[in-house]
């Protein structure tokens, strides 16, 4: 058991502002930031008493070409409980068939699935703080990640010590000011036991790219360049903070719509946060990027907030600047729905005009790309047969489209209704076609006569979707 408690651990009940008795629920990988962070608790535990339970995930994905890492970690796991005498909750889950279904990149999936697992244990227990081990690294590489995209103050936040998790209770990070290098001392030197999920050490995602390549440099060059985006990560919090009150006072006022006149004579950051958040109202599942506010704020600024105009924002959405005042609308309100046709090649291709690429290969996909100076994410991914590329392509919705599916035709806008695919996307989201006939609609369908398995595919159809910021 650990005697001392370091100086990187932030008491979770403090970070959350609970008192000392509150349980906590722990999500535990088995990994060595997780099992350090399940045996401080423990010690804390013995002083303040409250009841601890930690929560596992077995992913269904690390099995046979990885010895079954995933059987061995939830092992591990569930010994490492019984031994602190830490009541462990297990959930399996098939990823790689939920990601498949549902349309989902695998990390985004797995994500899910673990979050609404600790939803629903916290809720059946009544616990209202979650615990994930969370480390000063893993925020210097969130940074990097963001600040490459272009990010403003909030993205320059990393991860936060603590949010709200689904009005359930709080997500807290008690170990974030700790390096990876730290915790790997502390394990040593209190002999804590942890296990290594070896596609950590692969390079095919952006996040291992950072934390193999960018980071060691780092190091080398700064020595602690993780302490210092803590610091980065706090000031940029406070200075966040303060200009998200300032815009949601300033829209408080506001019936509807924005004055533009009283917008355009706002300091730059303010504005961008009040449209940034207008925005966000209106269109929850979507968001605006730096170029976009900028289009809005300098339509606005050029005219003093009198010239009325539209301009176009992604996922067919607009800015109307009329009478004065600024308001955010579907573009399909007015005007034509934006229609496209591309033939498909094997490689990636980029749909002008949306946020989504489409990338055809025989291999399992990367889970995100750099296309052009962007960061696109895997948002969709099929594997399919018997089909002739060169007749292929990828297009917009059509009226009347339909795909055989299940032995039956059915209408691909009611899939996509049934689906709760966007209505902001439902014109954009790419549709590919063979000889015009509709064989995939992304986290919709894919039909009869193409679909194939992970086993007997020709072609991995992967659709890609810039990347927008993560809730951690």
């Amino acid at each position: 058991m650990v005697r001392k408690l370091p100086d990187f651990l932030k008491d979770p009940h403090v970070i959350a502002d609970l008192p000392k008795n509150e349980p906590v629920l722990l999500a535990l990988s088995g990994g060595a930031d997780s099992s350090a962070l399940l045996y401080l608790l423990c010690r804390l535990r013995e002083v303040y008493k409250f009841p601890l339970y930690a929560a596992h995930v077995n992913h269904g994905i690390r099995t046979e070409n990885y010895g079954n890492e995933a059987l061995r970690d939830e092992q591990f796991c569930a010994e490492l409980c019984s031994a602190l005498g830490v009541e462990l909750f297990i959930h399996h889950v098939d990823v790689p068939m939920l990601a498949e279904s549902e349309g989902k990149s695998l990390e985004t999936a797995a994500r899910d699935a673990r979050y609404a697992f600790f939803e629903e244990i916290m809720l059946s227990r009544g616990i209202k703080l979650l615990a994930t081990a969370h480390n000063a690294d893993d925020n210097l590489e969130t940074q990097i990640f963001n600040l490459c995209r272009g990010c403003g103050v909030s993205g320059m936040c990393g991860i936060p010590e603590k949010r709200d998790f689904n009005r359930v209770g709080l997500v807290v990070r008690p170990i974030l000011s700790a390096s990876k290098s730290e915790i790997l001392d502390f394990c040593e030197e209190n002999k804590i036991k942890y296990v290594t999920d070896s596609t950590n050490l692969e390079n095919d995602c952006t996040r291992n790219r950072i934390r193999h390549n960018i980071l060691p440099e780092l190091k080398d060059l700064f020595g602690s360049p993780e302490r210092a985006s803590i610091r980065l990560s706090r000031s940029a919090s406070e200075d966040d903070e303060f200009i998200r009150l300032e815009a949601e006072s300033f829209l408080s006022c506001e019936k509807g719509s924005i004055d533009a006149y009283k917008l355009s004579a706002l300091h730059p950051a303010l504005a961008k946060r009040i449209v940034m958040t207008a925005y966000g109202r209106t269109f929850p599942s979507s968001s605006l990027e730096a170029v976009h506010v900028e289009d809005i704020l300098g339509f606005i600024r050029n005219s003093g907030g009198k010239k009325n105009g539209r301009i176009s924002l992604p996922n067919r959405t607009a800015a109307i600047i009329q009478g004065g005042s600024l308001q955010f609308a579907p573009e399909e309100d007015e005007g034509e729905a934006y229609s496209y046709e591309l033939s498909l090649k094997e490689g990636v291709l980029t749909i002008n005009g949306t946020d989504f690429a489409v990338s055809v290969g025989s291999q399992r996909p990367l889970q995100s790309l750099c296309i052009g100076g962007e960061a696109y994410e895997l948002y969709a991914q099929a594997y399919v047969k018997n089909i002739d590329l060169s007749l292929c392509s990828a297009s917009s919705r059509c009226e009347g489209d339909l795909i055989f599916e299940n032995k039956m035709h059915k209408k691909v806008k009611k899939i996509m209704c049934d689906k709760k695919i966007p209505t902001s996307e439902r014109t954009l989201l790419p549709i590919v076609r063979e000889s015009g006939e509709a064989i995939y609609v992304p986290l919709c369908a894919v039909a009869d006569r193409v679909k194939a398995t992970a086993a007997d595919h020709q072609y991995v159809i992967s659709i890609y979707r810039k990347h927008k910021s993560e809730d951690f």
